[in-house]
């Protein structure tokens, strides 16, 4: 199976954390590195890292509270995630990640929230409790149609999402950064 991962930039240059390089060779999937120009069907499935804000005029909100905004990376976020739902392709969003996927599907984002940034915590899913990091100021205020939150933390935000109907995922923290088996999670939901 074949990951695409949809490159993030910073004011120099293209980059993929290692840490998600990392996370697919731990379940020895084979990868490659998206941008806007390349081509999404020879990939199998998408891995959306995290990254900055979205422009909240995906959403139709005006800009109060997000920074460090890159169209280009809210451009091919879209692509990848749109090219996954039209073709039924497997798709995780970390992050960034799942707040594009609710965006980009039809959703909204709280533009500040506080207490989660630097701030780990419980997360409810399933009936159990997880302890997970997190390094968001911003998360998910309407879900799009069709996803599911099935997991918040103890404070009600949500942390985990799902498609109803296709194998699209989301989670607001980095399982990439933690001990945390991906597969198995991913199989109990």
């Amino acid at each position: 199976m074949k990951i695409g991962i949809a490159m993030r930039r910073n004011e120099v240059d293209y980059f993929v954390h290692r840490s998600y390089i990392y996370l697919l060779e731990k379940y020895h999937l084979t990868y490659d590195f998206i941008t806007l120009e390349t081509d999404l069907g020879g990939f199998d499935g998408f891995l959306l890292p995290g990254g900055y804000d979205i422009d909240p005029k995906f959403y139709n909100e005006r800009n109060y509270a997000s920074s460090n905004i890159d169209n280009e990376m809210d451009l091919l976020d879209q692509k990848i995630i749109l090219y996954a739902y039209q073709n039924k392709k497997p798709l995780l969003g970390i992050c960034r990640g799942i707040q594009s996927i609710n965006v980009f599907l039809g959703g909204t984002l709280k533009q500040h929230i506080r207490n989660h940034m630097d701030e780990n915590h419980f997360i409810q899913i399933n009936h159990q409790y997880i302890f997970v990091n997190s390094f968001h100021h911003q998360s998910i205020d309407q879900l799009a149609p069709k996803l599911e939150a099935i997991g918040t933390s103890l404070d009600g935000e949500i942390e985990v999402i799902r498609h109803k109907e296709l194998p699209i995922y989301g989670v607001q923290f980095h399982p990439e950064l933690i001990s945390f088996d991906l597969k198995a999670f991913i199989n109990e939901l």
